[in-house]
């Protein structure tokens, strides 16, 4: 099926059920906000949208929720995550 095809399909079986305000991108912005609340990698999480843009992928992910720990917490991460991070 087309991309096109299924944006339609998809529209169309919304509508059916009274279900108003999701497309198929929905799922996509969700991904990337998720991501990046958890502190994924962006080069991680750009690589798995498919995102050839660093530009494109925050904009996808700029209604995240941040939870920003103290410094001192952080510095108490494993070591591998915080080199993970970069």
């Amino acid at each position: 099926m087309r991309a096109g095809d299924r944006a339609t399909e998809f529209r169309s079986r919304c509508r059916q059920l009274g279900i108003s305000g999701v497309t198929l991108h929905s799922y996509r912005y969700a991904w990337a906000e998720r991501a990046k609340t958890v502190g994924y990698p962006e080069r991680f999480a750009q690589e798995a949208l498919g995102h050839n843009s660093k530009a494109v992928h925050r904009a996808y992910a700029k209604r995240a929720l941040m939870k920003i720990p103290s410094l001192e917490d952080y510095e108490q991460k494993p070591t591998n995550m915080n080199s993970a991070a970069c």
